[in-house]
């Protein structure tokens, strides 16, 4: 819907690809942060709190990261090298 849409443009993720510290930058204010692998399996979480989330522990590939705001939430992609 156009709201997600909304959201979604105004929520930019990088670099991307990754190596260690994946930032998140947004306009409307994060509630949570999860990060799930190709399998839907929760890797990291943080109370949105942290805009930048440690991301060297992961395994190279590529992950989602599910942003929750006030507004709803948005999934992007994104490569750990």
């Amino acid at each position: 819907d156009n709201v997600t849409e909304i959201i979604a443009d105004n929520i930019n993720i990088y670099p991307n690809p990754v190596e260690n510290q994946l930032t998140i930058e947004s306009d409307v204010k994060i509630e949570t942060i999860n990060i799930y692998d190709t399998y839907g399996r929760l890797m990291s979480t943080n109370d949105g709190q942290q805009t930048t989330v440690n991301v060297s522990d992961l395994n190279s590939g590529v992950y989602f990261v599910k942003i929750m705001t006030d507004n709803g939430e948005v999934s992007k992609l994104f490569i750990k090298k």
